[in-house]
């Protein structure tokens, strides 16, 4: 399976989500997802008024998170 983030198993892989789709795809809330963009940990990027993030900063992101193992 590929790591690449996508839409639908029909689509493309995404190049950008908004904080919405950020936090439905990766299973946190919308506030998690503003808290890492306000600390520096996620970068958004405006190409309007709503911010947007890219797939590959995403999956960088969630990557880096702490890991639970046991």
């Amino acid at each position: 399976m590929s790591d690449e983030l996508t839409c639908c198993s029909c689509h493309v892989p995404k190049k950008a989500y908004t904080v919405q789709e950020a936090a439905e795809s990766y299973g946190v809330g919308v506030d998690t997802i503003r808290a890492h963009i306000k600390l520096g940990n996620l970068i958004a990027r405006y190409p309007s008024s709503r911010p947007v993030i890219a797939s590959d900063e995403l999956r960088d992101w969630f990557n880096s998170l702490p890991e639970e193992r046991g």
